[in-house]
């Protein structure tokens, strides 16, 4: 695949400026951070650029600002280049203002405005969309690039589009979408799905390294991207969808993927469906399968054993209902290499693994 030329909107309008991190080692690095069933994944290029995508939740007096901070200082990361939202529910974007406050942000990426009419909904997309126009912003749509030094990272999916066209090297016929069967409102609306469908989707190329990271696109928005031509293409690394719960990770998408190791940024309770275990446990070719979390709804049946679990503990009962873990947590980090070959560390254990290069 060819490195993809940024369009010339997106170029002016994002910041050009150089990045004040200092180059590294020639790999990409990649946290996992645990944000209790949110999202926050850092990803740092060879030149020392970084970007964020998702900033957990906000409240617990900046519990995933600190977190996010933390893998940020472990990376050597003073600031972040690029904060990609991938869409405007709470725990993707809440806890951008706590981590601001920690850390300078040079630009604010997203898919615009949100489609959640609710008030609730708009005046927390409001407290992220000041922040944001305080600073640089663009809104990406399919087939756009973020320009990140010796990185090929393409918008797959954006604001309910998907690619039109597949990236280079892909556009085989998929098999998996034989029989497949779209979910109807009785599940999806369990989620929200209306601003879930307008995330973000990425495929980042590290030369013969590739991975995607999904946000919360639903398993009927995978569709149109996977079928019935992969439109993306093959992947090492599979950062699961949606915090893996049932609505998303269908076997068009998974499969066709055919990871070698696959991340799920889980809660104790959020994600973690049974049914994401078992399309995962069918994949041919995955070998590994690492978790931000212990997933109680799946059970020792499910859960990989304890070295490939980041954090095993649930956390503190609250008044909600909801389970609460505070202080430091622990990630799963990722360095990935030229030749396509990477190493998934467990930072809880020290646990390692490495992939070699296909």
């Amino acid at each position: 695949m060819r490195a993809v030329i940024p369009s010339l909107f997106l170029v002016l309008l994002i910041n050009p400026a150089p990045s004040a991190q200092t180059a590294r080692n020639d790999t990409l690095e990649i946290y996992v951070v645990d944000v209790e069933g949110g999202e926050a994944t850092l990803f740092v290029g060879p030149s020392g650029e970084s970007l964020l995508v998702d900033t957990g939740w906000p409240g617990f007096d900046g519990r995933d600002a600190d977190r996010i901070a933390a893998a940020a200082r472990q990376a050597g990361v003073e600031q972040v280049d690029y904060l990609l939202v991938t869409h405007f529910h709470t725990d993707h974007m809440g806890g951008a203002v706590q981590l601001a406050e920690r850390m300078p942000v040079r630009n604010f990426i997203d898919h615009g405005e949100t489609v959640d009419k609710e008030q609730r909904w708009l005046d927390r997309f409001q407290v992220y969309a000041d922040l944001r126009g305080r600073g640089v912003h663009r809104a990406v749509r399919p087939g756009d690039a973020i320009p990140m030094a010796g990185l090929d990272v393409v918008v797959i999916a954006s604001d309910g589009a998907v690619l039109d066209a597949p990236l280079d090297g892909a556009g085989a016929a998929n098999p998996f979408c034989d029989g497949f069967t779209f979910q109807g409102a009785e599940i999806t609306s369990r989620y929200g799905n209306a601003e879930d469908d307008q995330s973000i989707a990425m495929f980042i190329r590290f030369g013969e390294f590739r991975t995607v990271i999904m946000g919360d696109l639903n398993w009927n928005r995978e569709h149109p991207l996977m079928c019935p031509d992969n439109k993306v293409g093959a992947a090492d690394l599979y950062l699961v969808s949606h915090h893996g719960s049932e609505t998303s990770g269908s076997e068009a998408l998974v499969h066709a993927l055919a990871p070698r190791a696959a991340i799920m940024n889980n809660g104790p309770r959020k994600g973690g469906a049974v049914q994401t275990f078992e399309i995962l446990g069918a994949a041919d070719g995955l070998e590994d399968l690492w978790l931000n979390h212990y997933s109680i709804p799946a059970g020792d049946a499910h859960n990989p054993p304890e070295r490939f679990i980041a954090n095993l503990e649930e956390g503190a009962p609250q008044a909600d209902g909801r389970t609460v873990h505070m202080g430091p947590a622990h990630w799963i980090h990722v360095s990935a290499r030229r030749d396509g070959s990477f190493t998934v560390t467990n930072s809880r254990n020290g646990f390692s693994r490495t992939y070699n290069s296909r």
